[in-house]
């Protein structure tokens, strides 16, 4: 199996392969252009049984499935590619953006391609993960779009380079908090929150953005129901019962404190994925929040951040 403990950002690119000024007018543009510039630098022992146009069919049909727009003007087109011992990485700066499907509908202006052994797919996950922390970065991002050339490009990743561990951390598939709650937040927003962002659970933070607990759709339902009601096998016998009554009677004094819990799931951004997916499944927990060594959230997990991130990228 091709194994690589640890890599050298800077060791698996070619100068050649850093494209900037690009003028495109389609995505499908864009991917053959790095596509070619990949394939030039691949020795031609590592390209038997592949072929340009099936490597660029790869790539084409990932974005197909999906796109791999990140966001930020951020793309990260790639291929998992069967028996092929290489890794091709390719970074090309548009001239003008393009616009095309992205997490937050922002045109792609940055685009970092990696074609990897798809027996190594925890190569894919780094890289773009890498790339996307360095680029997120305003001033560096800022400096990418207005490099001259490709050497200057290649000069700053030589003395910033990103060095890269292979296994796959709680930091590399955690995405941004869509919403974070208050402790103050009124129940009425708590509730108009989770149904405009189709959220079943959601974090708490204090006034500094520390994690304090989580508020689930399961303790809004909670709310005032008696103990004897949470035991019954079958409610077929109870016709006059109200189980949000009290709901309906404190909603104009209640907040997220009231109601939140601090039984919380989080993990710093070094944790496993190991770890990430034992809570999730073995735990049942609806969300892992991923916080700093202050309390701070910095990220959120989900079985679909899983299986987007960790299993289909």
């Amino acid at each position: 199996m091709w194994f690589l403990p640890r890599m050298n950002l800077l060791n698996n690119i070619h100068p050649e392969c850093i494209l900037t000024g690009v003028k495109v007018d389609s995505m499908e543009e864009l991917i053959r252009l790095q596509a070619d510039a990949i394939v030039s630098q691949t020795p031609e022992r590592n390209m038997e049984g592949h072929s340009k146009e099936s490597l660029v069919e790869m790539l084409l049909e990932r974005e197909r499935k999906q796109s791999t727009g990140l966001g930020a003007g951020i793309l990260v087109p790639h291929a998992r590619v069967p028996q092929f011992g290489h890794l091709g990485l390719s970074i090309a700066v548009l001239a003008e953006p393009l616009d095309y499907e992205t997490l937050d509908g922002a045109p792609v202006q940055i685009s970092c391609m990696v074609m990897a052994p798809a027996e190594t797919p925890n190569v894919v996950i780094k890289i773009w993960s890498g790339l996307a922390k360095l680029l997120s970065d305003p001033a560096v991002n800022s400096y990418f779009l207005q490099a001259p050339d490709s050497q200057t490009i290649y000069n700053y990743l030589s003395t910033h380079d990103v060095d890269l561990k292979l296994s796959v951390s709680a930091s590399d598939i955690m995405t941004q908090p869509r919403v974070k709650l208050k402790e103050d937040t009124s129940l009425e927003d708590v509730t108009h929150l989770m149904y405009k962002h189709k959220e079943a659970c959601l974090a708490v933070v204090d006034a500094e953005g520390k994690l304090v607990g989580q508020i689930t759709t399961d303790n809004v339902f909670q709310f005032g129901m008696p103990e004897f009601f949470q035991q019954l096998q079958s409610v077929s016998f109870v016709r006059n019962f109200n189980p949000l009554e009290k709901y309906f009677q404190h909603e104009g004094t209640l907040t997220a404190k009231d109601i939140m819990s601090d039984k919380v799931a989080s993990l710093p951004p070094s944790a496993t994925l190991i770890e990430v997916i034992f809570l999730l499944s073995v735990k049942k927990r609806l969300k892992v929040f991923i916080t700093k060594p202050d309390g701070k959230l910095m990220g959120v997990i989900d079985r679909l951040a899983v299986l987007d991130r960790a299993i289909n990228f």
